[in-house]
């Protein structure tokens, strides 16, 4: 309801999208929940992950500005946004106004099954992985150089 979904993309059944954006050629697995949230290109999210987008506890929601910040949203529901190229697991929930960075890979584990803050790429599941060098990164950092692939 209300969403957009780029070209491409991957929907199968009991996906739930509510005033979400998913750019082109992501995934998002079935029993999965996202709401008011934004999802780069080429991105997977694994089956049974849910965003939520309200705080249980009645503190403010805070989310990051225009100069990378965190802040008070001043708002009662807020989604979170996954970048570009990223792989999410399944099972994983995920808090009000996070982010992952482009290029992430996260794991549900019984660490971290529950995303109370945002994730930067360095904190990616990839790094630890036995052939985490096979996810390559595609989406540097502003200022940052890009790997040549040739």
């Amino acid at each position: 309801m209300l969403s957009v979904v780029g070209d491409g993309t991957f929907l199968p059944f009991r996906a739930s999208l509510f005033m979400t954006t998913v750019m082109d050629n992501s995934m998002v697995a079935q029993n999965t929940c996202l709401q008011m949230c934004v999802v780069g290109r080429n991105t997977f999210i694994g089956a049974g992950t849910t965003f939520t987008d309200y705080n249980l506890i009645p503190t403010p929601i805070r989310a990051r500005d225009g100069e990378g910040q965190l802040r008070p949203s001043n708002r009662p529901v807020m989604g979170g946004c996954v970048g570009h190229n990223c792989r999410l697991g399944s099972g994983l929930i995920v808090f009000p106004a996070r982010m992952i960075e482009s290029d992430v890979v996260l794991v549900a584990s019984r660490e971290q099954r529950i995303i109370q803050r945002d994730v930067s790429y360095e904190e990616s599941d990839h790094h630890w992985m036995k052939a985490g060098s096979l996810h390559r990164r595609l989406y540097p950092r502003r200022g940052e150089t890009e790997v040549e692939s040739w």
